[in-house]
């Protein structure tokens, strides 16, 4: 009888591969801080603080901690989770998570307490490498069963980072977006700053409920959509897919543009958790992308019926605009938009000049160019001249090789040839096109706001100050033109400082100061 054939798995690679998931700061500083939220003490709430620099990153908790077998489960890949095995809702699921680390870094040490007793073990790259035939590998023993008068609870030290940021404002962004309103019974620290849940500011809410056909599949459910006046950021916008209070995606369906950028929520469907264990086709992705499984049948209802929900938005949102931009206020508005744009360009076409020199010279810096003008059969003097023998009249053909002599040294030297514009120079000259334009984003919005995508200075006619100057003298009047002029300079004048120091590594945040107080003085003389 011929021997039989079993499944196998190469331990170490398995254990590398899923690491990769875990690519970014914000990811694993988020696998770590969930485990600790999923495990508290008993009716009492987890305090967990991470400190993260460029040497280590640290996440503390005084949750329940992890006795020597806990340890053990928490390093099996694909265990069950503990407390979903106790019946609890928790995140973790697939029991990958202890690999994070070595998306980002190299070495894993975990110190734990429970009941009184301390256990410390560490991990490194090096011990998973030397698995190489494919067996389960050693975790290195620091402290076994220690007695301890520590406080039960859990610190994981993470060190030999490969990172060259440590993305810190991203990975506050990502935690309090996951945890969202759960973080009012958590207390999360990251360096010092308190994690909030902070809904942005809705000028409109809707809620809707599914149709019959599509409740039998996803239940009674409840989809909140609700839109801000103003783009949020990415880690803001959308809808949250929950369930039973655990978020597992967020989508914006097949909308783009300003429109999804403006629009956050969120929908809680329970029997995602409740079917999971029933299902051929999971309706988790277990790659830990965070996304749902597209395959899964009631995924796709539930994602489609959300997209024609945010449609039905997006229209309405559309109509509105349309219909604002007809209006006899909005057709003046934009005459003084134009205005100011015309006034605004002209400036900026006067510094393209010195903006493009700055771009040249921090290519020079990257020894990624030389000179515009290339040396050799021109007219206009240059710097430079030709380097190495003088070119031969050979000719180019499949047998063509290197020359028996070779050109020593640069191709360009220091010298004083005569010179002619060279590709390096032929490029495009930069857009002189910012733009200006009046929108209603609520008396809460700021009073302007600067968008660089489309290089659009954006001013608020709900904010209190301009909508008061507009009641009192007219859109036409001087008092509101002065004032919406002002407002424009000063956007403008920070735009500028940001598109000098995307291009010049060396220019600095004292030196974009005094371009500001310069370039407000400069335009507003102009007007």
């Amino acid at each position: 009888m011929s021997e039989s054939i079993q499944v196998t798995s190469h331990v170490a690679r398995d254990f590398l591969q899923n690491s990769a998931y875990f690519n970014t700061v914000p990811k694993v500083v988020w696998e770590y801080v969930s485990n600790s939220v999923d495990n508290p003490k008993p009716n009492s709430p987890v305090n967990v603080e991470v400190k993260i620099s460029k040497e280590r990153i640290v996440i503390s908790d005084d949750g329940c901690g992890m006795s020597r077998e806990g340890l053990r489960n928490f390093f099996q890949m694909h265990a069950e989770n503990i407390q979903r095995l106790k019946g609890k809702s928790v995140r973790g699921r697939y029991g990958t998570g202890k690999c994070a680390v070595f998306g980002i870094a190299d070495v894993l040490r975990i110190e734990t307490s429970q009941d009184s007793v301390l256990n410390v073990v560490e991990l490194s790259r090096n011990q998973i490498s030397r698995a190489k035939s494919g067996e389960p590998f050693p975790v290195r023993n620091i402290v076994v069963n220690q007695p301890t008068t520590q406080e039960d609870g859990t610190r994981v030290i993470i060190s030999e980072l490969n990172i060259r940021n440590v993305e810190l404002a991203a990975t506050i962004a990502y935690v309090e977006r996951h945890l969202g309103r759960q973080l009012h019974n958590r207390n999360v620290v990251i360096n010092n700053h308190v994690c909030e849940y902070q809904e942005p500011y809705h000028s409109r809410r809707r809620i809707f409920r599914p149709s019959p056909n599509v409740a039998k599949i996803t239940g009674d459910i409840e989809l909140v959509i609700n839109v801000s006046p103003t783009p949020l950021d990415k880690e803001r916008a959308g809808i949250d897919i929950l369930s039973k209070g655990i978020w597992h995606d967020t989508t914006l369906g097949t909308l783009e543009g300003d429109v999804a950028r403006r629009i956050f929520g969120e929908v809680d469907i329970p029997i995602l958790e409740e079917k999971y264990d029933r299902e051929k086709i999971p309706p988790f992705d277990n790659t830990r992308n965070m996304t749902l499984n597209l395959a899964n049948p009631l995924v796709v209802t539930l994602l489609g019926w959300t997209n024609e929900c945010l449609h039905e938005i997006a229209r309405e949102l559309a109509d509105e605009e349309k219909e604002r931009k007809s209006s006899e206020e909005a057709k003046r508005l934009a005459k003084q938009a134009r205005d100011l744009e015309n006034l605004l360009n002209s400036d900026f076409r006067s510094l393209q000049i010195e903006l493009e020199k700055i771009r040249r010279l921090a290519r020079l810096r990257e020894r990624e160019a030389i000179e515009d003008l290339v040396p050799g059969f021109g007219v206009v003097q240059t710097d430079y001249q030709l380097g190495g023998p003088e070119h031969g009249n050979g000719t180019a053909g499949e047998l063509a090789g290197p020359g028996e002599e070779e050109r020593p040294g640069l191709s360009i030297l220091p010298g004083k040839e005569m010179g002619s514009p060279g590709k390096v120079s032929e490029r495009k000259q930069l857009q002189s096109t910012f733009h200006v334009d009046y929108r209603h984003e609520e008396e809460q919005s700021p009073r302007s706001r600067y968008e660089s995508e489309s290089r659009t200075i954006v001013i608020n006619l709900d904010h209190p100050q301009i909508a008061r100057s507009a009641r009192e003298g007219g859109i036409d009047g001087k008092q509101f033109q002065e004032m919406t002029h002002e407002i424009a300079f000063v956007e403008y004048a920070i735009a500028l400082g940001y598109e000098k120091l995307r291009r010049d590594e060396f220019y600095s945040s004292s030196e974009m100061l005094l371009d500001i107080r310069d370039t407000i003085n400069r335009v507003s003389q102009a007007i």
